[in-house]
């Protein structure tokens, strides 16, 4: 059997830290056509690696070992064969890992668990079109992005992808959502992360536009120059910024270019938005940042990082705190969430934060019905998004409606505290059914 059109099976080699999950990936990946070798040691497949016997590697940076992290093996894998082409698969799903398997040079990067249908995917292009870089140097730690949720392992991705490109970026989302974080991430893991960082806030006069404009720049030099906010800028600030970017792009020591704004892309091009050939020039990469609220899966994490950093992990949230604190829609979004964590530091009279010492949550967006009905799209457009193109069609329904299903489900045996009888009656089903349900999405355990 051969692989996409390739004369003989293309070689694997497949190192994991889960035996049964190595086996049966190791399995499925034969069933597709592959010629798959699988181990748990770095060693091994450092010696598989040398010895030439692979044309592709997937690599779990999870596996322990007392010599080297899976990152320093990719890196000398990488340096000594730049035209094998490796994708990494970690369980540690955060912009750190994205941002390393990026820096290393890996061709995709999967937090598990993964689609084997997108994996499979990633691997036949790897094998196409791969184009082998240099690495740079080694990646930095204490990231300020905090979240694993759907839609932060997209925003990872797009971090990931654009760090070592100097087009211009323009980064959109709500208030507090972390527009200038993540341009100073992309600037520490850039090409020059070791030049300039200067950030110019609008709005500002049309006095102070120049001055300004121009000591921001010179602070930037061959670094980076964040404009936050653009759509606050004047019509005359407008050209001047047009006239700047012509001779910024002529320059080959000129600052990279982030631009931030609250203002959704959709609406920065109206009669009262940015200038479209403004627009038009900042825009050449493009990443939008999700509100708290399409991401609540996060808050319990963000609160308890928020609780380390400001209380020094004195504090902990008690269980119905930390349901209150899901349940809710965030306005003010990740720097609101900050906000009440630290006034419950100062506020709780115990070591445990109650929910009487949070109960100034903001308004629940969800009792809205069209909030409801936007987080639910923009849930749906993650969903459809981490689907192959080949089977996203299929039996999508069902998928649909189980994806929502057991968060519900999950959600209520919670704030039930696990009474089935009385979910059952808050659900309006029969308890046979929501045990079975409960079953089969294996809650019961929770």
């Amino acid at each position: 059997m051969t692989v996409a059109g390739v004369a003989k099976p293309s070689r694997i080699l497949l190192a994991h830290n889960e035996r049964v999950a190595r086996e049966t990936l190791a399995r499925d990946l034969a069933g597709q056509g592959y010629e798959v070798r699988a181990t748990a040691s770095f060693d091994t497949l450092w010696k598989w690696v040398r010895a030439g016997e692979g044309d592709l590697i997937l690599i779990d940076v999870d596996i322990t070992d007392p010599a080297r992290n899976g990152f320093e093996l990719l890196q000398q894998i990488r340096k000594a064969y730049p035209s094998l082409p490796a994708l990494v698969l970690s369980a540690e799903n955060t912009v750190l890992t994205s941002l390393l398997a990026a820096r290393f040079d890996a061709f995709d990067f999967f937090p598990k668990p993964f689609s084997f249908e997108q994996l499979t995917a990633s691997m036949k292009r790897a094998l196409r079109t791969l184009e082998p870089e240099e690495i740079n140097r080694k990646a930095q730690v204490n990231l300020p992005l905090v979240g694993r949720s759907a839609p932060m392992q997209a925003v990872y991705r797009q971090i990931a992808q654009v760090a070592q490109s100097n087009l211009p970026l323009l980064v959109t989302g709500e208030t507090g959502t972390g527009k200038s974080l993540v341009a100073r991430v992309i600037h520490d893991y850039g090409n020059n992360p070791g030049a300039g960082f200067a950030v110019l806030h609008f709005p500002l006069s049309d006095d102070q536009f120049e001055t300004c404009i121009t000591n921001a720049t010179t602070q930037a030099g061959e670094g980076t120059l964040v404009l936050d906010e653009i759509s606050a800028v004047t019509t005359s600030q407008h050209d001047r910024l047009i006239s700047l970017l012509s001779v910024m792009t002529t320059q080959e020591c000129a600052p990279r270019l982030i631009t931030t704004t609250r203002t959704p892309y959709s609406e920065a091009r109206g009669l009262n938005g940015i200038d479209h050939e403004l627009l038009y020039r900042l825009n050449t990469l493009h990443i939008t940042l999700p509100p708290l609220r399409n991401r609540s899966d996060d808050c319990l994490e963000l609160a308890q990082t928020f609780l380390s950093e400001l209380g020094k992990g004195r504090k902990s949230l008690s269980k119905q705190a930390s349901q209150a604190l899901q349940s809710r829609g965030w306005p003010g979004n990740v720097r609101e969430l900050r906000n009440l964590m630290q006034r419950a530091l100062v506020m709780a009279r115990s070591d445990v934060i109650e929910y009487e010492d949070i109960s100034d949550l903001p308004e629940e967006t969800g009792k809205n019905e069209n909030s409801l009905d936007k987080a639910f799209e923009q849930a749906l457009i993650v969903f459809l998004n981490e689907r192959d193109s080949e089977t996203k069609n299929k039996n999508l329904h069902a998928q649909a409606l189980a994806a929502v299903e057991r968060p519900l489900l999950k959600q209520v045996m919670a704030m039930t505290n696990g009474n089935q009888l009385k979910a059952a009656r808050q659900l309006g089903i029969n308890r046979n059914t929501l045990h079975t349900k409960l079953l089969r999405y294996g809650l019961l355990s929770q």
